[in-house]
């Protein structure tokens, strides 16, 4: 594979007009971007691990009773557990839905120790480079 950055927007008709040969997205961007109609395989690397972050201020946190300090810490926790669950499972609903109506063939992709193998030193220098060893760790720990 050669990557190549490519406007989002710009996905479909770069694969159409072989500018490309390939996209990489979850399932929920395939759906909704029509990308099966261009593309209908989808390799399953599992390359990525999406971060969604819930973000406050520390500073307004700070001026809160401590009571709601730790109540938005735990629904903060409790949000991100959830969302994790809602996503894995609405990754799944969505590629079998795909897949049932002929739209989209799941691939099965069987190098993925191989390939990160190959990647983790990349990774870990990265995450050296910006500070972020802990985040790559717990990455890992999956």
């Amino acid at each position: 594979m050669s990557p190549t950055v490519i406007a989002y927007n710009e996905i479909y008709n770069a694969i159409q007009n072989g500018v490309i040969s390939a996209g990489e997205n979850e399932a929920a961007g395939v759906e909704a971007m029509k990308f099966y109609e261009v593309a209908p395989h989808l390799n399953l690397t599992q390359h990525a691990v999406s971060i969604r972050p819930i973000c406050f201020s520390v500073k307004t946190l700070k001026t809160l009773p401590k009571e709601l300090q730790d109540a938005i810490m735990k629904a903060g926790k409790e949000a991100g557990d959830y969302g994790r669950q809602l996503e894995s499972s609405e990754e799944v609903v969505k590629l079998d839905t795909l897949e049932k109506a002929g739209k989209l063939k799941r691939v099965p992709f069987e190098e993925r120790d191989a390939m990160k193998k190959l990647a983790d030193p990349v990774m870990a220098t990265y995450a050296k480079e910006i500070g972020a060893e802990g985040i790559f760790e717990k990455i890992n720990v999956v």
